[in-house]
């Protein structure tokens, strides 16, 4: 889609001079948010999704807050983190935005926490980014985030995999932050309980051609594949090609099998068991709204990230209600946003003490249901935080995930 910059007034759909001239006239400036996400590259799609997410929220309240007008501005990061600082400096040096949410990918979302320094002014809640230090081993007073962290819900999976009698599990990842922590969670409970890890294959964003890992996948249990986007698809498929598809079981990350995914290659993930804090069934009336709204805009269930950036919007459209719209004073802004709870869509939210989200994770199985692939919840796990079972302190202590972190004894 390339580089994207929308403005949008009073409900999204059209400028309304005559609304923004009564605004003005009564001494109220419109609300100024920016959204980042990755509109062009492998995680189009799930941009695209994100930012319907957004828009969702703010049509709930005709977009206004404490009568006044909402004013948009979308920006694409690219899934690249010198892009995401250039768009945050853009947002809040030309267009003066008070709020960020964003971005979708977890390195540009690791580089803005390093530079939020820059922007004291500015809020940032980290609507889809996953790495893992953007709310640990040191926090920033103006970066929250509503999403997870990479291994937030594949801790619960690794202890699943042990249990189905996985001994020897294959890992296929993007190499970068967010599956750095999507195979350290998976892999922290998975070897404490005496599992291996024979073979790593980190892969770049973007890469077409996996046939060199198909061999290497001879005498695994299981493949755990932390792949996103176009990457996801285009491996499932040349897996099938290659005849592997039921022949070696899956075991699927947080993005690898999400609702955008299973419209393009569901019947091949039938029975695959993923990790995340979004399925496709959920008996909420939070999920049940969402889910129709979105179905009406493109004809197929909500992503991951659909949720992840309503559930962001929504997050400060509360806060900022609580406090008559005035988001002006950051700090009363902040102390709201961080107090604030409530049911998402996909589960009943709140903040820990390092700016992190609490929220439900479940363990999908991939179905057939009356003819549309869905996640279904087979297992819940509640109120699960960023640091799983382990004592903060120590986790924080230890190195970051990387290619080689965790290693199985």
């Amino acid at each position: 889609m390339g580089m994207i910059k929308k403005t949008l007034f009073a409900g999204l759909f059209m400028c309304s001079a005559s609304a923004l001239g009564l605004s003005q006239a009564a001494g109220e400036e419109p609300i100024r948010i920016g959204v980042i996400s990755s509109l062009s590259g492998p995680f189009a799609q799930l941009g695209e999704d994100s930012v319907d997410g957004v828009k969702i929220a703010l049509e709930e309240i005709g977009n206004k807050i404490g009568g006044r007008e909402i004013q948009l501005f979308i920006e694409d990061g690219a899934a690249d983190p010198s892009t995401a600082i250039e768009k945050v400096r853009a947002l809040v040096n030309r267009d003066k935005v008070q709020l960020i949410l964003g971005p979708l990918s977890g390195s540009a979302g690791q580089a803005i926490k390093d530079s939020a320094d820059e922007w004291p002014n500015t809020t940032i809640v980290v609507a889809g980014a996953a790495a893992e230090d953007i709310t640990m081993r040191g926090i920033k007073p103006n970066v929250f985030r509503t999403s997870y962290t990479g291994a937030q819900p594949t801790f619960p999976l690794g202890d699943y995999a042990f249990k189905q009698g996985y001994r020897n599990v294959a890992i296929v990842a993007e190499d970068y932050a967010f599956p750095y922590a999507q195979v350290g969670g998976f892999m922290s409970t998975f070897c404490s309980l005496g599992g291996r890890v024979p073979k790593k294959f980190w892969v770049p964003i973007g890469t077409s051609d996996f046939s060199s890992i198909f061999p290497g996948l001879s005498g695994v249990d299981a493949v755990f594949v932390a792949l996103g986007g176009t990457d996801a698809v285009n491996f499932i498929q040349q897996m099938d090609g290659f005849g592997l598809i039921g022949k070696v079981k899956i075991l699927g990350g947080t993005v690898t099998v999400d609702a955008t995914q299973l419209a393009s290659v569901g019947e091949l993930l039938d029975g695959v068991v993923s990790a995340s804090i979004m399925s496709g069934q959920i008996d909420t009336p939070a999920f049940k709204m969402l889910d129709e709204k979105f179905r009406s805009k493109r004809d197929r269930a909500p992503s991951l990230f659909t949720e992840n950036y309503y559930r962001a919007a929504k997050w400060a459209i509360l806060a900022l209600e609580n406090m008559d719209g005035k988001i002006e004073d950051q700090e009363a802004f902040r102390t709201k946003l961080h107090g604030t709870s409530f049911a998402a869509p996909a589960s009943w939210v709140s903040f820990d003490q390092y700016h992190n989200v609490v929220t439900d994770v479940y363990l999908n199985q991939v179905k057939n249901v009356e003819g549309e692939w869905l996640n279904v919840p087979i297992r819940t796990y509640s109120t699960v935080g960023q640091f799983w079972n382990f004592d903060p302190a120590e986790y924080q202590a230890a190195p970051s995930y990387n290619r080689d972190l965790p290693a199985c004894p």
